[in-house]
């Protein structure tokens, strides 16, 4: 429960602070991985869809990964989170990058190029797969609900997801109240790297 209503204060705050601080604009987005510096990011065009979209397509031979072929293997999350009408997108992969995007503009890429955030997104992607089995296999990558968070697991054989309400992990009655409190982590990394800029 700690973790939930610090998660909420973190996410809540951060989202106000990339939607209110004057930032950097950048006007075109790549689809490099690139991990070389932390970019805090808010443009006059809110790329939001684009930067989602670019974390579901991204694939293994993409991030140089060499998977097993013969076991389905997550190498990335996607926590959809809603919040009162938007939604905070938190992105971990297995190489340690990862990445937050807000709907209203807001976003941090390439958190992976420091130490704290790398360990929270490969911890994150770590503790997904014990959780892939409870999970179902999709082609959609629909935004949650109100009051819902969507995991979606990128593996090496295709898309899976879970949704799981906000109220089960407030009354801890939620089995993926694990999985939650690590992409809480790798926010937290975040909002900390992207402060320290």
């Amino acid at each position: 429960m700690t973790y939930l209503i610090i998660g909420l204060v973190l996410a809540v705050g951060f989202a106000f602070y990339l939607t209110n601080r004057k930032l950097v604009e950048v006007n075109k987005v790549t689809t490099e991985n690139d991990s070389t510096n932390v970019r805090v990011r808010q443009s006059k065009e809110n790329a939001y869809e684009e930067l989602r979209n670019m974390a579901f397509s991204l694939t293994p031979d993409q991030l140089k990964l060499e998977l097993p072929v013969d076991q389905t293997t997550v190498f990335g999350v996607i926590m959809d989170w809603e919040m009162e009408g938007a939604t905070a997108t938190t992105v971990a992969y297995l190489t340690g990058d990862a990445s937050l995007y807000l709907s209203t503009g807001g976003a941090v890429i390439g958190g992976g190029q420091h130490e704290n955030v790398k360990i929270a997104s490969k911890q994150c992607v770590s503790i997904a797969q014990t959780y892939l089995a409870k999970s179902t296999k999709t082609d959609k990558q629909s935004l949650p609900t109100k009051n819902q968070v969507n995991f979606y697991f990128l593996t090496n054989k295709g898309l899976f997801v879970a949704q799981e309400k906000i109220e089960n992990f407030e009354n801890n009655s939620s089995s993926w109240l694990g999985l939650f409190e690590e992409g809480n982590k790798v926010l937290s990394e975040l909002r900390l790297t992207s402060e320290n800029r």
